[in-house]
């Protein structure tokens, strides 16, 4: 395209300085400013430059406790495991590494968020608040808050059968 002052071309789904198409790949495009992995085995890092053009690529490997895998039509280091945690009851504390717990504490506490300075990690938390008022012995939980993607999530005994959801960014 030529709008009579700056020559463009098509990248992707847009129109973009010919200074910055992207760049071709084993026969595929990709746009500028783009890194994905250039193998089947997550040992080549690529990059398509911000300028366009040329394809850059590097010696790289996935995390421990990752492997290289495909997910939604998407190649890239995922988990090799997972783990989970719950609160049930008056309330008993069923943790990541698979204790169990009883406490009957009456204040607001993490239980669970991101713990690491990596980036590529979501970040979120979920914070559990107890109450022991309407107990003559022990606490229950009153409130749930997740806070993750921007949203902060919350069910409480306060609203029964609702679930509050806050944009907070």
């Amino acid at each position: 395209l030529d709008n009579g002052k700056l020559k463009l071309s098509q990248s992707g789904f847009s129109c973009v300085p010919k200074s910055q198409c992207g760049c071709q790949y084993k026969g595929h495009y990709v746009e500028a400013g783009t890194s994905f992995w250039g193998d089947e085995s997550c040992t080549k890092r690529c990059n398509c430059s911000s300028t366009g053009g040329s394809v850059e690529s590097q010696v790289a490997s996935c995390p421990l406790g990752q492997q290289c895998k495909v997910v939604d039509g998407i190649r890239g280091c995922y988990p090799t495991t997972f783990s989970s945690c719950m609160v049930s009851g008056d309330p008993h504390y069923h943790t990541f590494d698979g204790q169990l717990y009883n406490f009957q504490g009456t204040c607001v506490y993490q239980m669970a968020s991101v713990c690491s300075n990596d980036t590529s990690l979501e970040h979120f938390s979920v914070a559990i608040q107890n109450d022991g008022r309407d107990k003559k012995v022990g606490s229950i939980t009153k409130l749930v808050e997740v806070k993750v993607y921007g949203y902060t999530i919350v069910i409480s005994k306060e609203h029964p059968g609702f679930v509050m959801v806050r944009n907070y960014l």
